[in-house]
């Protein structure tokens, strides 16, 4: 009952986050509508101990069919060497650092095109089989949703001042501020903390994001 409890939230906070719209089915005839699943993990503490069920709604992106459900697929990932400079780079020139975790990140992405998939399974009443959802954002499963949410964090960063660098898509550049991104983490370096903070409070506006704190061990990296 624990994970039931967990989906309960997880299909919660997706309608919370406009995630699809319910239509019927047969308004959707010829179109591909993809199975959905669960995907279900205890998280522990380091001692063993159980410290949250998590329940993540997925779409099932192994039925889809390129150029019906999706086309571009390619998201970039942070090269390991941009990684290990920047780290070094913080500590040498003793700049302030801050580690930040997007919610849900693919989640606040857009989709792009028509996806159609299957209702939340364990939540169906009487005649819910008469209906589909159309989905209004990116959710886990789908082949593109990297990409979508890459290129929305993409557009958000340079609408606030950012460059891409043009030797790693993933590393952002500006006057007062560096941003390293992987997947949905994002590590900011800059003279103050302060500086750091402003541009969170502006990306919270926007997003749903937690601060992790300073970045003592980002992919398992010791700082």
């Amino acid at each position: 009952h624990k994970f039931r409890d967990a989906a309960l939230k997880e299909v919660q906070s997706l309608e919370e986050k406009d995630s699809w719209e319910v239509v019927k089915r047969s308004s959707v005839d010829g179109k591909n509508v993809l199975p959905a699943t669960w995907a279900l993990k205890r998280k522990r503490f380091p001692d063993g101990r159980i410290r949250k069920y998590k329940a993540r709604f997925c779409v099932r992106g192994d039925r889809q069919v390129f150029g019906l459900d999706f086309d571009e697929t390619y998201a970039p990932v942070v090269q390991w060497s941009t990684v290990r400079l920047m780290l070094s780079l913080s500590l040498s020139l003793g700049l302030k650092t801050k580690q930040v975790d997007y919610s849900n990140a693919f989640v606040q992405a857009d989709i792009d095109g028509e996806v159609y998939c299957e209702l939340p399974q364990e939540f169906l009443g009487p005649g819910a089989g008469d209906y589909v959802l159309k989905l209004r954002k990116s959710l886990y499963g789908l082949k593109q949703a990297p990409r979508l949410w890459f290129k929305t964090l993409e557009k958000s960063l340079h609408q606030r001042g950012f460059e891409s660098s043009k030797v790693d898509p993933c590393l952002f550049l500006k006057d007062d501020l560096i941003a390293v991104v992987y997947v949905d983490d994002v590590l900011f370096f800059g003279k103050s903390d302060a500086i750091i903070d402003k541009m969170i409070a502006s990306l919270k506006r926007d997003f749903d994001l937690n601060v992790e704190g300073t970045v003592e061990a980002f992919l398992g990296v010791e700082v």
